[in-house]
């Protein structure tokens, strides 16, 4: 329950401490699973489930971390802050990519908003229920 504490009464850095991570882990690991068709990169099926395993890991552990942080936060901020962190990340691969083929194959309509409303839910859920918890 230490650690529990610091993190209350260093609430400003215990938020950068998410965010920061948070951003970057959601720009690597787009896209979680890519529908476009003529997407030439085979990752073979152990890649793939890392792929799809360690973002929603990731965010179970966000979601808890909201819980201790943002407790007397609403579900709605937390999901509006889940979706902010998201699309941050996003924006940030996109611009790493820019001009880059892999950009035609991976921004797909299907591709950002599976990736957006997935990730978020999973953060927020987990916030809900933590805070049912308590």
């Amino acid at each position: 329950m230490v650690g529990v504490e610091k993190l209350k009464n260093h609430k400003r850095s215990s938020i950068i401490g998410v965010l920061i991570p948070t951003i970057l882990v959601n720009g690597g690991f787009f896209p979680i699973i890519n529908s476009n068709p003529e997407n030439p990169v085979d990752l073979g099926v152990i890649m793939h489930l890392l792929i799809i395993v360690m973002p929603f890991a990731f965010h179970k552990t966000i979601g808890s971390l909201e819980a201790i942080i943002l407790s007397d936060w609403s579900a709605t901020f937390i999901g509006i802050l889940n979706a902010v962190m998201v699309l941050c990340g996003l924006i940030c691969r996109y611009l790493l990519e820019f001009e880059e083929i892999s950009n035609t194959y991976n921004f797909t309509f299907i591709n950002i908003s599976f990736q957006t409303i997935s990730l978020t839910m999973v953060s927020t859920v987990v916030y809900v229920l933590k805070q049912k918890e308590k």
